[in-house]
């Protein structure tokens, strides 16, 4: 082995997070350090190492042909390093966690998989908070909610949802070939945003015109707000399942419904969400190490969940 000494951790931390942003502000953002500070980290570990690892541009900075042969590993061994640390400081001590997201969010995909979290470190309290209010880290360690946090919170996002609609199998099996949006009520949930705009949206994507015979005097913004209104997401989703009419989801939302059977999609048409799930957390956070094993946890569940 040779006794030259590797370069400082720090630098290989800033690559891989400029690696994963795909840029040096995005970069210094997520590590809490000024944008000066994460350049001189890569000049200092592209001068070790002889070569350039990033090509700047105007869509932000892009791995060179070395940077892309360094990268998988140098990721791999700082998840390695940081997962065996954490879990050694976690080991001498019941750490707490305290986590805050939206109701739905929290029912249909968080609680179906935190056992899981659990299981691997049980000596770790979990407490989750559900609100719909922005989050507040003056009581919550990490929050997963829709959008971008401010400032001072570290963003990262989670998951890139599709907007499409549902219902029960009967329903959709008696669907008519033309104008199947008035076979059906639409139902919709007291928690959901912006839920006139998003119908109006997605109806233009099955080219809701007004005028075409089969839907001769059917308003979708008057069909929503004469829809049914639950309580809860998971209320609606049950209320669709039982054959009750149409629900716009999200689709990390209504995965474990369409997966048994209980829904169905019966629209080919999809649009992006307008706003997706992403992790938000204060700068310095993940020191906390019950908060960075939820972290690299969390982000290896949405990986797999594709």
């Amino acid at each position: 082995m040779s006794n030259r000494p590797l370069p400082p951790l720090s630098t290989l931390q800033a690559f891989c997070a400029i690696a994963e942003t795909s840029g040096f502000g995005r970069a210094a953002e997520r590590l809490g350090l000024t944008q000066t500070a994460v350049s001189h980290q890569i000049a200092q570990l592209e001068g070790w190492l002889g070569e350039r690892l990033f090509e700047r541009g105007r869509r932000g900075a892009r791995l060179s042909p070395a940077g892309l042969k360094l990268h998988p590993d140098i990721a791999a061994a700082l998840q390695s390093l940081e997962t065996s640390l954490h879990q050694a400081r976690a080991a001498s001590a019941s750490p707490s966690l305290a986590i805050t997201t939206t109701p739905e969010f929290s029912s249909q995909w968080l609680a179906p998989r935190l056992e899981s979290f659990c299981r691997r470190y049980p000596k770790i309290e979990v407490q989750i908070a559900v609100s719909y209010k922005r989050p507040d880290f003056a009581n919550a360690d990490l929050a997963i909610w829709l959008g971008r946090g401010g400032p001072e919170v570290v963003t990262e996002p989670l998951l890139l949802d599709d907007e499409f609609v549902v219902c029960a199998p009967e329903v959709s099996a008696r669907l008519p070939k033309r104008g199947a949006i008035r076979a059906a009520p639409l139902l919709v949930y007291r928690g959901m945003r912006h839920t006139v705009l998003d119908w109006q949206l997605w109806f233009e994507q099955i080219g809701g015109d007004p005028d075409a015979p089969e839907l001769a005097g059917y308003d979708i913004t008057e069909a929503v707000r004469e829809a049914k209104v639950f309580d809860t997401f998971e209320e609606m989703l049950e209320a669709c399942g039982r054959g009750e009419g149409f629900a716009l989801v999200r689709s990390s939302l209504a995965g474990a419904g369409l997966a048994s059977g209980t829904l169905k999609r019966c629209f080919i048409e999809q649009q992006p969400a307008a706003l997706n799930y992403a992790m938000l957390y204060p700068a310095g956070a993940l020191e906390k190490s019950s908060v960075a094993l939820f972290r690299q946890w969390l982000l290896e569940e949405t990986a797999s969940a594709g």
